[in-house]
């Protein structure tokens, strides 16, 4: 064996290539012996290898994400479509109703008609009626004159009862038919929400992914920490803390459990529901911490002298006694009377008697909040049933907005002004004094609003 091999085998067999610690570097090459630039070569075919299969992984990575982020771009597409075309079903079915409404006022007008002819008709068959036999023999008629007219008045008494009894079917019918056009329009709302939220998220998604695709390993740590603060500041989100009527505590993540399961359903945003009983019962964020500290006939400064007035006693009586409750001690929010006369506002939502339920009427929520929970008696001191009273309120406030805005800051402040103004007969310049201004209730539920709409975000992130 030739004495050179000799000398590196012997030098490979003392000194293995691992324990040599050589570099792959083409600088300070002078003056190597052959061993030691064999281990060099070794050693940057080594990392080369190294490198490509890093590389190769990259690339797999790489282009599995840019199949994800594709795969999500057709997701947003055919959202939006979806989107699109719910917002048409909803045009559609919002004409409908507006061609009912007139329908139902041109039917109410003739049924009006219809009753003063028939009132005049019924004035003159009592006269009739009361004539007698003498008075028929001694006028100017013949007596068969006599009884044709009663006949004839019968006839056209009948024909106008029958016309009427006809013309409220078709009311009533029309109605029902209004009634189950608005529920329509409520579930495509609650359709279009979902969809809406849908592609929101595939946005986020897509966009983290692209985020993903253009870091490195260097900046894989600093990715992992930004995924750890997310974490963080998601669970201090659901930890806030809300307190709802007789002081108990509900975390965010809870009262948005109560709520989310039904925004899809009754088409209105928890974020907007959630920012709404923060506004209209809270202090500081804790829901309810503002209501509940007096009872409806409790001496007050006001023309009924109680807290509550005379014409939503016999509603909250009724609820109350629905409910097997007390009245008297029955907790109602205190008359504020920088902004009125009169409290007697009912659990975290803050209901009106009247407007959670009118029995003389048959009107108000506590029906639609049954049929949405599926609950026989619902109860506006229930958390659950009050909070999708509320949702329920501001979908009927929202319905309107839109024929003014559409903007979702405008919306939201919309109907949160009408939420805190009324919802029918508020004119233009009370509107927006309540929705405008950034002191005012509206601009204020809208801006929290927003607030909690990022944090449900990050959550559902």
């Amino acid at each position: 064996m030739d004495s050179k091999i000799k000398i590196i085998l012997f030098t490979f067999l003392l000194f293995p290539l691992s324990s040599l610690a050589f570099e792959c570097s083409i600088t300070n090459l002078d003056g190597k012996s052959d061993a030691e630039l064999e281990a060099i070569s070794l050693q940057c075919e080594k990392e080369a290898l190294e490198q490509k299969i890093l590389l190769d992984a990259k690339q797999r990575e790489s282009v599995t994400i840019e199949r994800d982020i594709s795969i999500i771009d057709n997701k947003i597409y055919k959202t939006d479509l979806d989107i699109r075309a719910t917002k048409v079903k909803i045009y559609q079915i919002g004409q409908e109703i507006d061609q009912k409404e007139v329908d139902i006022r041109t039917l109410s007008e003739k049924t009006e008609e219809i009753i003063e002819h028939l009132a005049v008709l019924i004035k003159r068959s009592n006269e009739l009626d009361a004539s007698s036999y003498l008075e028929a023999l001694l006028s100017r008629k013949s007596l068969s004159s006599f009884f044709i007219d009663i006949d004839d008045f019968g006839e056209v008494k009948k024909g106008l009862d029958d016309k009427l009894n006809e013309l409220r079917g078709i009311k009533k019918d029309t109605e029902t038919a209004k009634t189950q056009l608005e529920e329509s329009e409520m579930n495509e709302r609650g359709l279009k929400l979902k969809t809406e939220n849908e592609k929101k998220q595939a946005e986020v998604y897509k966009d983290e992914k692209e985020d993903l695709l253009s870091l490195n390993r260097d900046q894989e740590a600093e990715y992992k920490a930004v995924i750890a603060e997310k974490e963080r500041v998601k669970n201090a989100i659901k930890n806030r803390l809300f307190r709802t009527v007789g002081g108990v505590e509900l975390t965010f993540g809870e009262a948005l459990r109560l709520i989310q399961p039904y925004e899809e359903k009754i088409g209105i945003e928890a974020a907007l529901t959630l920012s709404i009983l923060s506004q209209e019962s809270g202090i500081n964020g804790l829901i309810g911490k503002n209501q509940g500290q007096c009872t409806y006939n409790q001496t007050a400064q006001n023309k009924a002298g109680t807290v509550m007035s005379n014409t939503q006693k016999p509603a909250f009586l009724s609820i109350t006694a629905e409910l097997g409750m007390n009245p008297d001690t029955t907790p109602v929010s205190c008359p504020i009377y920088t902004d009125g006369a009169y409290g007697g506002a009912m659990g975290p939502s803050q209901f009106m008697p009247n407007t959670w339920w009118d029995e003389n009427n048959g009107t108000g929520y506590k029906n639609r909040v049954s049929k949405v929970l599926g609950v026989s008696v619902p109860s506006p001191f229930s958390n659950l049933d009050a909070f999708t009273g509320t949702a329920l309120y501001l979908s009927d406030a929202m319905y309107r907005c839109k024929t003014a805005f559409s903007g979702q800051f405008d919306l939201w402040s919309c109907s949160a002004a009408k939420y805190y103004s009324g919802l029918y007969n508020t004119t233009s310049n009370t509107l927006l004094k309540h929705m405008r201004p950034t002191y005012s209730y509206g601009y204020k539920v809208a801006k929290r609003a927003e607030g909690f709409q990022k944090d449900i975000d990050l959550l559902n992130n």
